[in-house]
């Protein structure tokens, strides 16, 4: 057999999300279809040969976990197995009308499909349990005296054998030790989804009660894995019907899928010299010679899986600077098949619930990257993977978006436009004009500011100004020890700036109102000049102020001509700037919209200093269209009172959630959609890749 080839200088490192079908799975797969069709529930031939390929992979499936084959029952995958584990053990406790065992415990770092599941049966079954997580450490080992402490009243405990982000190996032994130890009668599901191919398991003889499997992390097709179940366990069937599977699972078989993955059984349980399941040493070694790519390509890299704890197949990273999208579109880009560290949506506020439960900062969460490859992979898929890494990392360098050993660099291919650097959910921008060979720097936060300074020397750029657009609430500004760190490259030595950085000589320009406001001079072109002009607009802070980036044209800076303008925290994607701190003020950010308002136009792009939904940015009429609040105050038929909007702007900002809730660091606005702000309230989802 041999492993998919790779084709088109693709590496496909996503294998905890999926593994690609194999050739020996898909034949007999197609085998099934075409030759072995019968319903294994039939008496004739045909239906009897279907059966043999049922209870053979049913037979492998044990040999290959440690079990009975009387053990084994066939699911669509993973999480019907989960479902079906926790539904048996709840329906049982509730036939036995159990009080005094009434906690449900799980590890913080499991899959969502378990908590999930727990909290939904716990309520079709309306069932007085505890649902309770359990602690892990650093290395994402479950603390083993809080799972003692809570243990006594438990009657279901949930772990995993192996994670599916950052690759841990549960220390089950000392689970074990622990549950038989205590003689606890709580019942004992292990996600094992992740575990086989990687780890030696022997379930029968371990006190595991339920543990599920899926096909397709196992080189078989999606619609495919199986649930351990061991004897004497109690078990209520999920589905009801035909009785297949001796009445454990109703439903005809998916005997195309069973039979792929039978393949892969097969081809797992040979002799490691005659399979294409490489032997662990091996797999360590391919690990390794990724890990040391990782560290030539990004100096700065940080691993977030513990590697003595993990196994060699998943590798878990964050890289300073650079949010786990920006590196995912590189590293596409390239071929190489990576996925991030957690399924981010556009809701989503908390990335990865498993780096957060092993204490890793959010800004790590919100980076991180998970390279995961198979128990199948080849030496060639991992050589080219490493060349691959390499040309993704040599793009960010020959761009200046990544750091070298050097102070300074040879000038890439500099372009105008607006660069944003993003560190948790703090935007910095940067201002490039190519002709003039000079940038202005907007909002500059800790985290980002030496790869910005790196970007200016790499690109040998003079720095008209180093700004922030507000003073803060919870944190002095680096903006002064920027400006310092880079006082060579300011192209104005020695002049004097104001709070913001706003220097104390500028040009003016008038806006569409006719204001007269103080701007930057960045160039001046056959249409116009570019500049920067600064608007005063207090509200989320007394010092808030917005810039305008555009050409004026005879000194007059009109609406239309407004290409971008960093609003600050005046106006978020999805939502308003907070106004509860000691320095804001409500009824002034309600002027300061109807000030911004009347010198931009409504497809003038916004980008504000925090970024809360992955929008990066957006504009007036998007954010009209979606956050009612700020269509009222805006609207010139019916406007808005200004007594109506503090009120309803001081309910939206009391419903924000505590920052150690939350994200992590302060909230400095509404993250939500137009629904949710109908409703005054802040939308916090969560996904998680399995």
């Amino acid at each position: 057999m041999k492993e998919k080839s790779v084709k088109n200088s693709q590496a496909y490192f996503d294998c905890n999300a999926t593994t690609p079908v194999l050739a020996a799975a898909a034949q007999a797969a197609l085998h099934a279809m075409e030759t072995l069709y019968g319903n294994p529930s039939s008496t004739h031939l045909v239906g009897l040969q279907a059966k043999n390929i049922l209870e053979s992979t049913r037979a492998l499936a044990s040999q290959a976990v440690g079990s009975d084959s009387a053990e084994i029952i066939f699911t669509s995958g993973a999480t019907e197995a989960i479902q079906t584990a926790i539904f048996s053990t709840l329906q049982h406790l509730k036939s036995k009308n159990s009080q005094s065992r009434n906690k449900l415990l799980y590890a913080a770092t499991e899959h969502k499909a378990v908590p999930m599941a727990l909290k939904y049966w716990v309520k079709m079954l309306d069932l007085p349990y505890e649902i309770i997580e359990l602690p892990v450490d650093r290395n994402g080992q479950l603390q083993l005296e809080v799972f003692k402490e809570e243990l006594k009243d438990a009657a279901l405990v949930c772990t995993m054998a192996v994670n599916n982000e950052v690759g841990v190996i549960q220390n089950l032994a000392s689970i074990e030790k622990i549950l038989i130890g205590s003689q606890s009668e709580a019942l004992w599901l292990v996600d094992c989804v992740q575990a086989l191919g990687k780890v030696d398991l022997n379930l029968s003889r371990s006190r595991i009660d339920y543990a599920p499997f899926s096909g397709h992390k196992l080189y078989a097709p999606k619609g495919i894995g199986f649930l351990y179940v061991k004897k004497g366990a109690p078990f209520y069937p999920l589905i009801v019907g035909g009785g297949q599977e001796k009445g454990f699972r109703s439903g005809t078989e998916n005997l195309p899928g069973v039979a792929a993955l039978g393949a892969m059984l097969k081809e797992l349980l040979k002799k490691r010299e005659k399979s294409d399941f490489q032997p662990h040493a091996r797999l360590v070694e391919f690990r390794d010679q990724l890990l040391k790519e990782l560290r030539q390509a990004f100096p700065k890299i940080l691993f977030n899986s513990p590697i003595k704890f993990s196994v060699p197949t998943t590798i878990n990273f964050s890289v300073p600077g650079f949010k786990s999208g920006e590196l995912l579109d590189v590293f596409d880009s390239a071929g190489l098949r990576v996925s991030a560290g957690s399924a981010c949506s556009s809701a989503s506020v908390k990335p990865s619930h498993v780096l957060d439960a092993m204490g890793y900062p959010e800004w790590r969460s919100a980076s991180a990257l998970r390279l995961s490859f198979g128990p199948c992979t080849s030496e060639q898929e991992i050589n080219l993977g490493c060349q691959l890494i390499q040309e993704s990392a040599a793009v960010l360098k020959n761009n200046c978006l990544l750091e070298t050993s050097a102070t300074s660099g040879s000038p890439g291919d500099l372009k105008d436009g607006i660069l944003n650097f993003i560190a948790g959910h703090s935007n910095s921008w940067v201002i490039v004009d190519k002709q003039s060979r000079s940038c202005i720097i907007l909002d500059p936060t800790e985290p980002v500011a030496e790869r910005i300074e790196s970007f200016v020397r790499c690109q040998n750029l003079n720095v008209l100004a180093i700004l922030d657009t507000h003073s803060h609430a919870d944190h002095e500004s680096v903006r002064p020890v920027f400006q310092k760190s880079l006082s060579d490259k300011m192209k104005h030595s020695g002049a004097e700036f104001g709070s913001l950085g706003w220097p104390k000589k500028a040009s003016v320009v008038k806006l569409e109102s006719w204001l007269e406001v103080p701007a930057i001079l960045i160039n001046s072109t056959k249409d116009g000049d570019l500049v920067l002009a600064r608007l005063e607009t207090p509200g989320h802070t007394s010092d808030s102020v917005s810039y305008f980036l555009g050409i004026a044209k005879s000194g007059r800076l009109s609406k239309s001509d407004v290409n971008f303008v960093f609003s600050g925290d005046l106006i978020l994607s999805g939502g308003l700037g907070r106004t509860n701190f000691f320095i804001s003020s409500p009824s002034a950010l309600f002027y300061s919209l109807k000030k911004l308002e009347s010198c931009i136009s409504h497809l003038s792009v916004l980008c504000p200093a925090h970024d809360y939904d992955n929008s990066y940015a957006t504009n007036l009429e998007t954010e009209i269209r979606r956050n009612p609040l700020l269509s009222s105050a805006l609207d010139r038929i019916v406007p808005m009172s200004l007594e109506s909007f503090v009120e309803r702007k001081m309910q939206v900002d009391r419903d924000l959630l505590d920052p150690e809730d939350s994200i992590g660091e302060v909230v400095c606005g509404v993250v939500s959609s137009c629904t949710a702000l109908q409703d005054e309230s802040l939308a916090v989802s969560a996904q998680t890749m399995r």
